[in-house]
């Protein structure tokens, strides 16, 4: 049964967590550049909280507790190139180059990222194709190069709702360059990573009890052209035949909990799974079945979460703050988690990488 309170609420100051918010550069194109800079040593904050007493569960189930803040963000710069240059918003302070780095626990388990190679790019992937795409709270079309940690705004999604209010809620991106954007009223729709322009889909909301889900496009084997669009609700995995918009299922986790997903032109497919820690798996693509699975003890997910493999890693998309996000970088060898950009100016909901992305870090 459940035993709780809810609802405490105070202002406090809420200690920073220093090295994990020292600076590192992001540009965000189109008018907007972004400027990272050391956090204070300090910030105010507002946090609300509720927790609730349970019978003991599997780790799983934790994504049933709710922990939840308004916040303060690392401090930033934002500077508008079009107009204003000498102005600012934001906390001051100068930029340093270093990024964080924390070791993820339980070093003995292992993720496996396929077998090396560089994805499995061919004459059938499109120049979009090999980058990150992300998608905002705010209904914008962001490209990620995890590279030169630049964000380049692509344009406001133009998705046909007939007057809806539903936002965004998870993305994948096929080989074409083609993001296939899920709103949470369960409807999906197909964008241009070129423009931004969109489009409906005649997929049916909620089949087999996929209406908000994680998603992502995997290789069918190592290297092939073919790709399989893999969804995950809270229960277990699915798929869409993306030729006629059917799913079906693959099988049960075992437990209940949230999860992202994202695939491999070497024909793998990991879950980002909701939890305190949060953890990621390698999900058996025929059964749901998990792998061993990774906790991330310095991954704070706050409202909104996403992640893509790219390059050798997992880049992670968060949103402790409540309305800012960060991108932290989780590599499986080392199992490091490093801070890669501390503060981006919107809510990341989803996350996108097609099967032509570089499954080793490019040199």
């Amino acid at each position: 049964m459940f035993v709780g309170f809810a609802g405490v609420s105070f202002i406090t100051w809420w200690p920073s967590r220093g090295s994990h918010r020292e600076a590192t550069d992001a540009v965000v194109r189109h008018g907007i550049t972004l400027r990272s800079v050391p956090p204070r040593e300090l910030c105010p904050c507002v946090s609300v909280y509720g927790m609730f007493a349970m019978p003991p569960m599997k780790r799983h189930s934790a994504a049933l507790l709710g922990l939840f803040f308004i916040g303060c963000a690392a401090g930033a710069t934002v500077k508008d190139s079009s107009a204003n240059a000498g102005a600012t918003t934001g906390a001051g302070g100068s930029t340093t180059g270093s990024q964080a780095t924390t070791t993820a626990t339980s070093a003995d388990v292992t993720v496996g990222v396929g077998s090396g190679g560089g994805g499995s790019s061919g004459g059938d992937c499109s120049i979009e194709a090999g980058d990150i795409y992300v998608i905002s709270k705010e209904t914008d079309l962001y490209r990620f190069d995890p590279s030169a940690l630049e964000f380049f705004k692509v344009g406001a999604l133009t998705c046909p709702q007939g007057g809806g209010t539903a936002t965004p809620f998870s993305m994948s991106v096929d080989r074409k360059g083609t993001a296939w954007i899920l709103y949470n009223d369960g409807r999906l729709y197909q964008a241009s990573t070129i423009d931004a322009s969109c489009s409906a889909t005649e997929f049916v909301p909620n089949q087999g009890g996929f209406k908000k889900f994680g998603m992502g496009f995997v290789a069918n084997a190592p290297g092939s052209n073919e790709e399989t669009l893999f969804v995950a609700k809270e229960l277990g995995l699915g798929s869409i035949d993306t030729a006629t918009l059917k799913v079906s299922p693959h099988g049960s986790f075992g437990f209940s909990a949230a999860a992202e997903l994202t695939g491999t032109g070497q024909g793998d497919l990991f879950g980002f799974f909701f939890g305190f820690p949060p953890y990621i798996a390698k999900l058996d693509k025929a059964s749901s079945a998990l792998g061993p699975e990774q906790p991330l003890d310095s991954v704070e997910i706050g409202t909104g979460f996403a992640f893509a493999f790219w390059g050798g890693g997992f880049w992670i998309f968060t949103a402790p703050s409540g309305t800012a996000s960060r991108v932290e970088r989780y590599d499986p060898v080392s199992k490091e988690v490093v801070m890669k950009v501390p503060t981006v100016p919107f809510k990341i909901v989803g996350a996108g990488v097609s099967t032509c992305a570089p499954v080793e870090n490019p040199k």
